[in-house]
């Protein structure tokens, strides 16, 4: 992932997320460009769950950007940053998971471009994985590690896809 979709972002969950809500819109009646207010993105997922996956209430998402609440469920992190990628301005670069939970702004190994694997689950967004409820849990788990112990985490997972 380039560090342009990171500017304006910040360090936090919370300001990652109100980042978010300044780069997805739709153009309006007029052709101007038009961002979704909280309401209007929570009411646009929750009448696509078929497309995103969960329902998130207004006042949710609201206290997300607020920063009264600080750990969504990946389903919420997955189902923003579809919406999102969904909504994208013209010409601005695919937001991941990745840089949505941690801010990375830097190439996965093995990925393209700061793109999940092609061997994923869901081909479409490479998002798919992530809804096998074990995947969750590791992945919540290792958001709760610091960056070393990620990394020897990783190590370890490289050296067991390594094995017959």
């Amino acid at each position: 992932m380039t560090a342009s979709r990171t500017e304006g972002g910040g360090e936090s969950l919370t300001g990652r997320i109100n980042h978010l809500f300044s780069i997805a819109g739709y153009r309006n009646h007029l052709g101007r460009w038009q961002t979704f207010g909280t309401g209007e993105a929570a009411d646009l997922i929750s009448r696509s769950e078929d497309r995103y996956g969960v329902r998130v209430s207004r006042s949710y998402l609201g206290m997300l950007r607020s920063g009264r609440y600080t750990n969504p469920s990946i389903a919420v992190v997955i189902a923003l940053v579809r919406f999102v990628n969904d909504h994208l301005a013209e010409g601005h670069p695919e937001i991941t998971v990745d840089w949505l939970t941690s801010g990375a702004t830097t190439t996965a190994p093995g990925t393209a471009a700061g793109r999940p694997p092609t061997d994923w689950a869901d081909p479409a967004d490479g998002l798919g994985a992530l809804a096998d409820r074990q995947v969750q849990h590791i992945a919540l788990r290792a958001g709760r590690m610091t960056p070393e112990l990620r990394d020897r985490l990783i190590a370890i997972l490289d050296t067991m896809e390594g094995a017959p």
